[in-house]
């Protein structure tokens, strides 16, 4: 067999293409780089003149127009402890976490579909999808089921025990049988004493076992359905792990909750199940099982299934077309199927929260209502300001080799349960407290609970408003409040649903106490007031506060207590929250998307793009040039010594398509059984059924908004940039823009005018070298108030802030001392160098590749 040369045309060609350069513009276009810098200060100058000198009173007020941007208050927070994070976390993540090609893999499955198959194997391909978003429905249930049942017997010991069976909770118990322990020093031992081990192992089997379990795992399933691969989170170890930790750290009294967890248990169920079925291979169509997951998940938590359509459609879903919302429908309904068979509250409804109520508001109620919205957007946000600047500083490699993992839990679960024990209303489990603060005073189930809290007499009727009565609704509110900051991002299974409801429900049955006391015998209006409404209202309002959301809390909150009557007060209660909260900052798991540092790319970017595609992207590829006539050998030293995910593939000049690593090498394996020798040359037709010709094209030209509708849009991994040099044709493959690559440039201030957003690089570590940490929040937050205060934002301040950010924006362009930070500064946060080893295109699988490849 004849050896063919080391250095073949083929090789040299590989090796000289390979030398990877960053963001050069090499297309041939009309304007040069003076003229478009002369266009922008042009730009810059018409703009402040249409605004009639306000960029002057900008500088005036703070040297200039960028450094004059007001801050945003509590968000400016949350990106200083983000960069405090960012400095210290050490490697990025987004190396290990693949992107998905959600356009390719779409062509994919379409192409299997379309195989030759017998007229029951296609019956049963198609009926795949069906099948198995009723599995993952019933296996979630039977879950939350579970979680329900254990959790109840676990956390009725820390009160007392039943004599006829130790297991029994107390709500199943007879009332003879119950011993309780008491309130005293024994009973506050007992209690302290068996919450803080439940803890203690709940975060040992996750410190030990299962990392990724721990948190809510929204913000992870979020990540995932962006388009992104993160294959710990959704493994079977993790879910092993999950269930029984969450049981423990609920029935250990923490607070905090099951329901934003049972969402991640949800999808866990999705990517086992999906294994056994060749067609969900497919990482699209996996993603589409998730986003049912997602649905049935908050269907099992809260016996909602509109609600966990809803919620997986606005919160966590990037791509939701048509068919994924009849499976996310399917799947919340199988789930709500057999909670109701299973029925573990014993209840009518599905859940504990059942409530029935049929008077109707008045309308002067609406303006108390919308006081409850202002007060939960005003929680929220506070509550997401402190608890990322806390949950920031426990990520620190300092506090981390002083604070170990479970000791962190153990720690936290003995100070919540010393403080709880005190209160009666915060001393119950958090759904027992919700749901007596929930209902009216009637004879009806619960009404010993209702006593016991001081919510109503023993003659059924409404407790009188005392000082007392208030001072423990609003110490339990704030108690809450401040335990589940502390405890929110602790490394173990737990969610926020609930405390932000118990907070909410507090504050809520407060103002309805205090309003109905005003409205004795109807002095206000001539309707009775139901105390229990108003605590269903501001729950709403606090947890719309919290996680930012809208439609699908208004379903879930109708669902959760049947109240029907009451879904205007919902609704004005959920929108005015959301829009007095997004004046502050940003949603919690938007916050901790950033704080964890995982990609993410956002719907909508606050962000005037005047950069071009070929201005970021990569060139020098690695190229597989047909014309040079490749042989069996050319084609394994190419797999062997570049591990890039794929190749593109090119004919002379021409672009061709685009080869899947995998996919060449399955090649040269066949090409090998067929007895072809290594210096036999690779022909056309052979390697032309396994390339992509069909991947996603652009013009270097094409500003970069139109890129960023392709990646959002489209869910495509890699645009390839395809125009032409002097003298060539137009098919000739300039660069490649990967969607990793466009994330970095975004958040690193070098495209996109962020050189000032708060989650920009540059802007968090300069403010974080500078010891601004915190110096200047509350006159941040006055400004922001001020300038983008509520009451504004319902006129017509959205238009005079978008001219002012662009204004900024642009200002921004016309010298790099003008910015915030230094280029020198800029330049240590981001390096060009380093970023491209994670390249996602071109990026190396590390676990196999040497380092003279990434060369």
């Amino acid at each position: 067999m004849e050896s063919v040369s080391p250095m073949s045309p083929f090789r040299r060609a590989v090796s000289e293409g390979s030398t990877r350069h960053m963001h050069l513009c090499i297309v041939q276009s009309s304007s040069t780089e003076e003229q478009v810098a002369q266009w922008r200060e042009q730009a810059v100058l018409e703009l402040q003149k249409s605004r009639l000198g306000g960029g002057r009173s900008n500088r005036a007020r703070g040297g200039s127009a960028v450094a004059s941007y007001p801050l945003t208050g509590f968000q400016s927070m949350a990106s200083q402890v983000a960069a405090a994070t960012q400095v210290t976390r050490g490697p990025s993540l987004w190396p290990s976490m693949p992107t998905v090609e959600m356009h390719g893999e779409e062509i994919s499955h379409q192409h299997q579909a379309v195989q030759s198959m017998s007229c029951v194997d296609r019956v049963w391909w198609h009926f795949q999808g069906w099948f198995l978003a009723i599995a993952v429905g019933i296996c979630t249930s039977l879950s939350g089921a579970s979680l329900d049942m254990g959790v109840q017997g676990l956390s009725s010991l820390r009160f007392g025990l039943c004599k006829s069976s130790f297991w029994v909770p107390f709500r199943h118990c007879p009332h003879e049988s119950w011993v309780y322990w008491g309130e005293g020093v024994t009973g506050l031992f007992i209690s302290v004493s068996y919450g803080t081990f439940l803890a203690f192992i709940s975060g040992l089997l996750v410190f030990s076992f299962a990392p990724s379990a721990a948190g809510s795992g929204i913000p992870e399933v979020k990540t995932i359905l962006n388009g992104f691969v993160m294959a710990d989170v959704v493994s079977l170890r993790t879910l092993l792990i999950k269930i029984p930790g969450l049981m423990l750290s609920v029935a250990a009294g923490m607070s905090l909750g099951k329901e934003g967890p049972l969402v991640h248990v949800a999808v866990c169920w999705a990517q086992q199940l999906s294994r056994f079925f060749p067609q969900f291979a497919n990482e699209s169509k996996r993603r589409e099982l998730f986003s049912a997951a997602a649905a049935a998940g908050v269907s099992t938590a809260f016996g909602a299934p509109l609600g966990g359509v809803l919620f997986s459609l606005e919160e966590v879903s990037t791509f939701f077309p048509s068919r994924t919302l009849v499976k996310s429908f399917t799947a919340a309904m199988a789930a709500a199927i057999v909670l109701s068979v299973i029925n573990t509250t014993n209840t009518q409804g599905l859940t504990l929260f059942s409530v029935e109520y049929s008077t109707a508001c008045h309308p002067v109620e609406y303006l108390v209502f919308a006081v409850l919205g202002v007060l939960g957007g005003l929680i929220g946000a506070l509550f997401n300001a402190v608890n990322v600047q806390w949950s920031a500083l426990r990520m620190l490699p300092s506090f981390r080799q002083r604070v170990h993992p479970v000791a962190e839990v153990t720690a936290i679960a003995l100070v919540t349960t010393l403080t709880s024990f005190p209160l009666a209303m915060t001393r119950v489990l958090s759904s027992d407290a919700i749901h007596a603060l929930f209902e009216a005073c009637d004879a009806g189930s619960g009404r010993q609970l209702r006593g016991h809290l001081g919510l109503c007499t023993a003659e059924d009727l409404y407790a009188p408003c005392t000082w007392q009565l208030v001072s423990q609704l609003l110490l339990a509110a704030l108690l809450r409040l401040l335990q589940t900051i502390l405890t929110f991002g602790v490394p173990c299974p737990a969610g926020l649903f609930v405390p932000s409801l118990f907070t909410g429900a507090a504050l809520g049955r407060l103002v309805g106490i205090l309003v109905q006391a005003m409205n004795h015998e109807q002095q206000l209006f001539p309707r009775s007031v139901e105390p229990g409404v108003y605590a269903m209202v501001g729950a709403a309002a606090v947890l719309g506060g919290v996680c930012r959301v809208t439609i699908s809390l208004v379903a879930i909150m109708l669902e959760l207590t049947g109240g029907m009557t009451y879904i205007v007060p919902f609704m004005i209660a959920v929108l005015i929250a959301k829009l007095v909260g997004d004046t502050l900052n940003e949603g919690i798991y938007d916050l901790y998307i950033v704080l964890k540092g995982y990609p993410f790319l956002q719907e909508d970017l606050d962000v005037t793009f005047t950069e071009r595609c070929c201005d970021i992207m990569e060139t020098g590829l690695t190229k597989l040039d047909m014309g040079l006539q490749p042989t069996v050998a050319d084609l394994t030293w190419l797999v062997q010594n570049f591990h890039f995910r794929g190749y593109p593939v090119v004919k002379g000049d021409s672009f061709v398509g685009y080869v899947k690593r995998e996919h060449l090498r399955d090649l040269l394996g066949h090409l090998t059984t067929l007895g072809r020798g290594e210096a036999e040359v690779v022909q056309e037709e052979e390697l032309l059924p396994v390339v992509d010709s069909a991947v996603m094209r652009m013009s270097p030209d094409a500003p970069l908004s139109q890129a960023h509708r392709v990646f959002k849009q489209l869910g495509c991994k890699f645009i390839f940039l395809v125009g032409s040099r002097r003298g060539t044709t137009q098919d000739v493959l300039q660069g490649i823009l990967s969607k990793k690559n466009f994330l970095k440039f975004l958040k690193s201030g070098k495209v996109g005018h962020m050189l000032d957003y708060p989650n920009s690089e540059p802007y968090r570590a300069a403010r974080f070298r500078h010891g601004g940490m915190a110096a200047d929040v509350a006159v941040a937050a006055m400004e922001r108030v001020r300038t983008h205060s509520f009451v504004a934002s319902l006129f017509n301040n959205s238009r005079r802030r978008s001219d002012s950010m662009a204004s900024l924006r642009l200002e921004a362009l016309r010298a790099p001392e003008a910015s915030s930070s230094g280029g020198e500064e800029r330049e240590e946060v981001w390096d060009p160098e380093a970023s491209m080893t994670s390249s996602e295109f071109v990026m190396q699988d590390h676990s196999e590749r040497p380092d003279e490849a990434a060369r």
